[in-house]
């Protein structure tokens, strides 16, 4: 089958406890329904080979972060051989100097971005990436560029980080990141807690989405503009090896064959409320 885009969860592990995240219960314990794994290199593969015109395979994890999972450089060396442009993203913190110098070298003339999520400065970052350390994700995306890869600063945008932008840009030009990107985060209204105490505490919007509500965009619709799915073909590789045409149709529409799979143009057509709240703008 014809597919131009495909995201892929390498695994449901990960370091971080951000509280916006579905892998845990606002920043403090496990969502109690996630099974641990990585994909399987063999099921990968034979998904990648019933794909024809594949241009991006997007290692984007919804409920894991690609650097956590054991087979991810054979996953990797995998996926160089189906796409043109493979994009990594991650939080950074994970793995030593070496093992970015190695990664570099993994995508040595393969077309590439990896994705360091960085949101605010030593004194802020944390604050939303709980269980993260600033200094040694900018180490290892150092180490990364200067070895030859092409990284990206994606930045979350909070009240507490916002006054930060203009040296976050400039940080991120000094040490080569390829471009800043941000994240206009649509996850902001929720209670988050303290990863090791479970304590309350405060995240609040950034002062642009302060007006920001669900009644606001349960109006509107999603077009080709603001759909990846409906703008061109793609699709959602979960860890455990199943397919959906969406990441936020995970639990919903899965299945082990593309085949099976809905037109996701048919399924749009009447928007789920997940759908409106996620994706629409």
């Amino acid at each position: 089958m014809h597919f131009k885009y495909l995201q892929v969860e390498a695994t449901t592990k990960c370091n971080a406890w951000c509280p916006g995240c579905g892998r845990n219960v606002n920043g403090y314990g496990l969502n109690p329904d996630l099974v641990i794994q990585d994909l399987d290199t063999e099921r990968f593969n034979q998904v990648l080979s019933g794909i024809e015109g594949l241009e991006v395979i997007d290692f984007c994890g919804t409920y894991g972060d690609a650097i956590a999972a054991k087979n991810i450089e054979q996953l990797i060396s995998i996926a160089k051989q189906y796409c043109q442009k493979l994009v990594i993203r991650t939080n950074g913190s994970l793995r030593n100097t070496e093992w970015w110098t190695d990664f570099a070298k993994l995508l040595e003339n393969t077309e590439h971005e990896v994705w360091f999520c960085l949101d605010g400065l030593a004194d802020t970052h944390s604050i939303y990436r709980q269980g993260t350390d600033f200094d040694t994700i900018i180490s290892n995306a150092k180490t990364f560029m200067s070895n030859g890869g092409t990284a990206v600063w994606q930045f979350i945008p909070w009240a507490h980080n916002e006054h930060q932008i203009k040296d976050c840009i400039q940080l991120s030009q000094k040490l080569g990141f390829k471009r800043f990107e941000f994240v206009k985060d649509v996850r902001q209204r929720f209670v988050s807690r303290h990863y090791t105490t479970g304590q309350v505490i405060d995240i609040r919007p950034w002062r642009e989405n302060n007006s920001f509500s669900k009644y606001e965009k349960s109006r509107s619709k999603l077009t080709a503009d603001n759909c990846r799915h409906l703008s061109q073909p793609s699709l959602y590789l979960n860890a455990n090896g199943k397919v959906s045409n969406c990441c936020f149709f995970n639990t919903q529409i899965c299945s082990q064959s593309i085949l099976d799979l809905p037109d996701i143009a048919q399924e749009l057509s009447n928007p789920r409320q997940i759908c409106l709240h996620y994706c629409s703008n």
